[in-house]
């Protein structure tokens, strides 16, 4: 009786093919990396119901902890930089990290939180070669309030890259700096690295970034795109079904 699998060809002679999937796999065993690395920079205005700054970092440090224990994945690594009144803050981790932070500051802007108000996401990078902070701190600046109206000229895509270079030279800064300490003030040593509070107030005022809430809902819905060849009759010859 011949088996099922006699006329299978010999798996030996072909070769293993490699999918991309793979391939970025073995890029993360290479670099002792858990999962893929994703980074999440986003603004927020500073409840005028928050007395003490240092609340604001220790309420971050307690909710890493609780989402690295449940996850067993990629730590937290950024820089949380507290204004007077806004807040910047940018997050390296896992994407279940990552959006398990952006699901709680969603609830933290529907609640009317004690501690932020009013947040906007300005950029969320995906595969992330490797950390630029080696660590997650919170810094409070001690500096006066800034100017209400935004002077420049610049658009918001032109803003929000300038926001994000800005921290990613502040990055670069402290990781060649290895002497610094969490309580130097930033301020004073580069100033030219921080963002201006009268830019970062108006990239708050600006439509065209996602909140939260936006950003999530766009995430959680399936995807159901209606193409134009769908609309039209009778169907093109090349994806008409043979019905004979």
């Amino acid at each position: 009786m011949t088996s099922i699998h006699d006329n299978e060809p010999d798996s030996t002679v072909y070769e293993t093919r490699v999918s991309y999937l793979m391939l970025l796999e073995e890029k993360q065993r290479a670099l002792s990396k858990k999962a893929l690395l994703h980074r999440l920079v986003f603004i927020s205005k500073l409840s005028s119901e928050l007395s003490d700054k240092r609340k604001l970092g220790e309420y971050y440090e307690e909710l890493f902890e609780k989402l690295e224990n449940e996850h067993k994945a990629e730590g937290v690594s950024g820089i949380l930089l507290i204004y007077p009144g806004y807040v910047v803050h940018l997050i390296e981790t896992s994407s279940d990290i990552l959006y398990d932070i952006l699901r709680d500051l969603d609830q933290l802007a529907s609640k009317n939180s004690p501690l932020m108000t009013e947040p906007k996401i300005l950029t969320i990078s995906h595969d992330v070669p490797t950390r630029l902070y080696q660590q997650w701190s919170f810094r409070i600046l001690n500096i006066s309030s800034g100017r209400d109206e935004y002077e420049g000229k610049e658009g918001v895509n032109e803003l929000v890259v300038e926001t994000v270079t800005l921290l990613l030279k502040l990055g670069v800064y402290i990781l060649k700096t290895p002497k610094l300490n969490v309580k130097d003030n930033l301020h004073e040593s580069v100033p030219e690295l921080l963002i201006p509070q009268d830019q970062i107030g108006y990239l708050l005022q600006r439509p065209e970034l996602d909140s939260p809430a936006m950003f999530l809902k766009t995430f959680d819905n399936p995807v159901d795109t209606v193409l134009d060849s769908e609309l039209v009759w009778p169907v093109a010859e090349n994806i008409a079904v043979d019905m004979k």
